[in-house]
């Protein structure tokens, strides 16, 4: 099983195409973000909206893509750090909690693809990404959980039209479990994670082109669409991660 890794790493750039592009259209809601402490609270939306999308156009484009991998994975845990934390701090809610471990997985990919692009020339970002790949695959054992435990909330999004949506949850959280062991032990990880990353495509892209022809110009719908897209991303540089080569050796990518 082999998916184009030049392919993921483009497909990885839509979402912050997206994203960045939504910092400067409701940069008011992204400056209130900010913490309070930070001066000229806009800059910072405008600042981080257009670092997103220069990113994007990195991994489309293939230049500097290292470089943007390896920034943009420093920004997410930034994020993490600045406004995550304090959040959970004062409300440690399971919401809290699930969108930072999701920023945490979307860093963890950016700093995967870092490795990949590295070409074994960069031993400090090769380690980098090596601890980003058990992150990752922690995190989805995390995630595989929450598919079990809060069923009411993840039925929605398996698309409507879809028979039987509560076991696709299940089976979904079963396989993401099932990865994250297997490449936390070594064993079948790439099969493993290449399957998953393509149950997951075909999950989102049914549910998100159903909800975004309904609705096109909301925002939230596109946000959760290229969240779900990054993260499946994340998935398929797993895979990459685990094959019996070395990330490093990787050539496709060029």
């Amino acid at each position: 099983m082999k998916i184009n890794p030049r392919a993921i790493q483009i497909t990885f750039g839509v979402p912050w195409l997206i994203f960045g592009a939504q910092h400067f259209m409701y940069a008011d809601f992204v400056a209130g973000l900010v913490p309070a402490y930070f001066p000229v609270r806009p800059f910072w939306a405008y600042f981080t909206g257009a670092a997103m999308i220069a990113a994007g156009l990195s991994f489309i484009t293939n230049i500097k893509a290292r470089l943007a991998a390896a920034l943009l994975g420093l920004m997410i845990y930034l994020f993490i750090v600045l406004l995550h934390v304090s959040t959970i701090a004062k409300d440690p809610s399971a919401m809290n909690w699930t969108r930072a471990m999701q920023d945490l997985a979307i860093a963890s990919s950016a700093l995967m693809l870092a490795g990949i692009l590295s070409k074994g020339d960069d031993d400090f970002l090769n380690t980098v990404a090596r601890i980003s790949r058990y992150v990752f695959a922690a995190l989805l054992i995390v995630f595989g959980a929450e598919q079990f435990l809060n069923l009411a909330f993840l039925t929605a999004k398996v698309a409507p039209f879809m028979p039987l949506r509560d076991i696709w949850v299940y089976l979904t959280g079963a396989w993401m479990v099932i990865t994250g062991i297997c490449v936390l032990f070594n064993f079948k990880a790439q099969l493993a994670a290449y399957s998953l990353g393509i149950w997951m495509l075909i999950l989102n892209l049914l549910l998100h082109l159903f909800l975004l022809a309904l609705a096109p110009q909301n925002p939230i719908l596109w946000t959760g669409a290229m969240l779900d897209l990054a993260i499946t991303c994340g998935v398929f540089f797993l895979a990459e991660t685990s094959s019996k080569k070395s990330p490093t050796d990787k050539s496709e990518l060029v």
